[in-house]
């Protein structure tokens, strides 16, 4: 039994253990205060105004893109846009159940906007739907404080109003995507994909702006205490003339092809037109897999930009090319005439001339205005496949023309030695060589190239770089050496081409305001036998077996302004389908400067 000594000292000793305790945990507690109060205030601070201060991008405006008479290309619609900040959502499911009940959102949709939100990070907002009208998002709006973390806002969407017709040149926006983030964009952000939007991505698009918000516990906006306004996007006027362009479609109707338009002097675009093109307000208003596919699967191929990024035999309009190499380079033929019997003798085969009766005595002009093929099988023949390889790298053949629009094809010149599908080598031919003087064989070329050709042609030998900003000043990528004489001549070829009897596009072009300088063409589109007397006056019964329709040149002849190349994939024959689309730019161009 212990004493009253023993019990009185154990209670000592745990009092004053007790004490001691609690002189500790308030020390711990005196420092942990001067820790919060004083080393970590300023932390502290931004931390609870962050809890306090929501910070929301505000997206800027794009801008405006318009012809060279201020007509509208892309242009910017009032709409609203819903978002979402994912953090600030307590249940996740239960608020997407009932906005697609109030939005009335498929099922398609809603799988959308989960994937959407997936992707996002949770602190920034998402966007769910955008080009809304104010009568969907209203029954919303006056609900808005039942969801905290939701935002609509007014802003624009981008609308292209001639569509098809401008879809190639334009381009279209998309939202950004996972690589575009690493950039600096948002998710919510639309950036531009193809044609001159993504060209000019960085004029248009403008700066983010931002706005400071009063949030409370629940992330509810209370108050706007700061605003940053975004910066607009610059606006962008172009050398197009879409009147022109108009003209162009309606005479192209529904076949398929490409038109270009030219100023010879200062190689501004006038006109860009591939058919058939596509609906690009479906990219910012919603495309559907199903559409995406159909288009990708279409045979007519409506994404292929064709003047720049379709290479096609030249046919007969390369003959230009190989009469400067002739005249160049003095051949003998270049200035005397030939037989044209409708045939070339090769060994023991016949390259045969388009009229089966033959041109009988033909000279170089004759040949031109004609289109007599067996009198360039001779000249080529002369020159040999260097010269007229030269020739056309000259005239800016086989070389990207360096337009805002890429990619662009550069065309084909085959060299002098073919590598075979073993890898090996072999020489190139002689016949070949023939066959390339009339522009078919392996040698492609772009719309565009063609009509920068037609330009050098008309401006006296300037290859200019084709530009599509209004008042850019002109860039000559070089000048041809050519002599007076030798391009007055073929310029007077050309301009009896569309003007003499007996001039290929004569028929279609004898009565246009403008007189036109030009040249046909017909490309074969599959081989056709040269030794069969009859073959070659059967019409293919498939259209896609049809040759493709050429025509290229200049207006007015005396006072050259614009250059024009003009392609109709399985059109037949250049005069005839290709030609009235050439008088159709005329008019146009006539018209307008006679209101002027």
């Amino acid at each position: 039994m212990l004493s009253r000594l023993d019990i009185r000292q154990r209670f000592e000793g745990r009092m004053w253990f007790f004490q001691i305790g609690m002189f500790v945990l308030l020390l711990i507690l005196l420092l942990r205060m001067i820790n919060l109060q004083w080393l970590q205030h300023e932390g502290l601070m931004l931390q609870a105004e962050k809890n306090r201060i929501n910070v929301v991008p505000i997206l800027p405006t794009r801008g405006t893109i318009t012809d060279r008479f201020g007509e509208g290309l892309a242009v910017n619609h009032v709409s609203y846009r819903l978002s979402m900040i994912p953090e600030r959502i307590e249940n996740m499911d239960a608020t997407i159940k009932q906005l697609s009940t109030m939005m009335q959102w498929t099922d398609r949709q809603i799988k959308r906007i989960q994937r959407r939100i997936k992707r996002s990070r949770k602190d920034r907002p998402a966007l769910l739907m955008d080009k809304l009208t104010w009568a969907q998002v209203a029954p919303l709006s006056a609900r808005l404080h039942r969801f905290p973390g939701l935002n609509i806002e007014a802003g624009t969407h981008r609308f292209y109003p001639y569509k098809e017709l401008t879809s190639h040149l334009i381009g279209y926006l998309s939202l950004a995507r996972s690589k575009d983030l690493k950039s600096g964009y948002l998710r919510n952000e639309y950036i531009g994909r193809s044609g001159l939007e993504r060209s000019f991505e960085t004029r248009l698009h403008g700066t983010l702006g931002s706005q400071q918000e009063e949030v409370d516990a629940h992330g509810r906006r209370i108050a706007v205490l700061q605003q940053s306004p975004p910066t607009i996007g610059g606006d962008l006027r172009l050398s197009l003339n879409v009147r022109v362009q108009q003209a162009a479609a309606k005479v192209m109707g529904d076949r398929t092809g490409a038109v270009v338009v030219l100023d010879v002097h200062t190689g501004e675009v006038l006109a860009l037109l591939s058919m058939p093109g596509i609906d690009t307000n479906q990219f910012t208003l919603g495309l559907e897999q199903q559409q995406w596919q159909a288009w990708l699967n279409d045979d007519q191929r409506p994404l292929l930009n064709r003047t720049t990024q379709a290479a096609y035999p030249p046919a007969s309009t390369w003959k230009l090319v190989s009469s400067f190499a002739g005249l160049r380079h003095a051949s003998p033929l270049a200035s005397r005439s030939t037989q044209c019997p409708g045939f070339v003798q090769l060994a023991d085969r016949k390259l045969r001339c388009w009229k089966r009766r033959g041109h009988r005595k033909v000279n170089m002009r004759n040949a031109i205005v004609h289109s007599c093929d067996v009198y360039f099988y001779e000249l080529g023949d002369q020159l040999g496949m260097q010269h007229l390889s030269d020739e056309a790298r000259a005239w800016g053949f086989g070389e990207a023309t360096g337009v805002p629009l890429p990619p662009e094809s550069k065309g084909y010149l085959a060299p002098l030695m073919q590598r075979l599908h073993n890898g090996r080598k072999r020489h190139w031919y002689r016949g070949e060589t023939m066959i390339t003087a009339i522009g078919q064989g392996q040698t492609t070329v772009t719309p565009l190239q063609m009509a920068r050709f037609a330009a050098a042609i008309a401006n006296g030998g300037d290859i200019l770089r084709p530009h599509l900003v209004a008042g850019k000043k002109p860039e000559i990528i070089r000048h041809v050496d050519i002599k007076p004489e030798h391009l007055k001549f073929i310029q007077e070829a050309m301009y009896a081409v569309a003007n003499k009897p007996g001039g290929t596009a004569y028929y279609r072009l004898r009565n246009t305001p403008w007189k036109i300088a030009g040249k046909t063409g017909t490309a074969q589109v599959i081989a056709m036998s040269q030794n069969d007397e009859h073959e070659k006056d059967k019409t293919p019964k498939l259209d896609k077996h049809k040759d493709h329709a050429w025509f290229m040149g200049y207006a007015p002849y005396d006072k050259p302004k614009v250059a024009f190349a003009i392609i109709v994939e399985h059109g037949g024959h250049g005069g005839s389908a290709a030609g009235p689309i050439a008088k159709a730019i005329v008019e146009e161009l006539a018209m307008q400067e006679a209101k002027q």
